[in-house]
């Protein structure tokens, strides 16, 4: 047996090895976490739950509507998926760092956190200019406005039905 041979060869050792093992299952099983080096199979499957109210980004460009169905599906994923990173990013960020400083103040090193390591400080102005630049290369136009809105809908009958105005999003400063 592995733990035989261990405490035979190096006493301390295993006492570190078995206090290691105690300290990952304490993790998983108090936070939920997955620690490494150890994988759990947790990580990698599992039921993804879409929530009854969906939100759907609109960009206008230069005052006019833009029309996703001229672009690639990777272009359209580019146009969408990093607004709506920012966007949650931004309600994120103080979530994300007292979470973090509460587990780890438990295991005593919470203390050393620093808040600039977990939150973006990117401001509204360089997140807008920088995207104002990427949708520029994707439609192959000069932006002199842009404005993006979210929609909130919800499937009924099979379809998705608004519930609500459209919302501009006040980030997205490019006028």
């Amino acid at each position: 047996m592995f733990l035989k041979e261990l405490w035979h060869f190096n006493k301390k050792g295993t006492v570190f090895f078995l206090l290691f093992i105690l300290a990952w299952a304490f993790l998983n099983y108090k936070q939920g976490a997955v620690a490494t080096p150890l994988l759990q199979y947790g990580m990698y499957s599992g039921k993804f739950h879409i929530s009854d109210t969906q939100n759907v980004l609109r960009l206008f460009i230069n005052n006019n509507r833009l029309d996703f169905t001229k672009y690639s599906t990777a272009e359209k994923d580019h146009i969408q998926f990093y607004v709506e990173e920012y966007l949650i990013e931004k309600e994120n960020n103080e979530m994300v760092f007292n979470t973090m400083q509460r587990i780890l103040k438990k295991t005593g090193i919470g203390r050393w956190m620093k808040k600039e390591n977990y939150t973006n400080s990117v401001t509204d102005q360089d997140f807008t200019k920088w995207y104002k630049n990427m949708i520029e290369k994707i439609t192959g136009e000069k932006i002199n406005q842009l404005e993006v809105f979210q929609t909130k809908y919800i499937w009924r009958s099979g379809q998705l039905t608004a519930v609500g105005i459209p919302v501009k999003v006040t980030c997205i400063v490019a006028h």
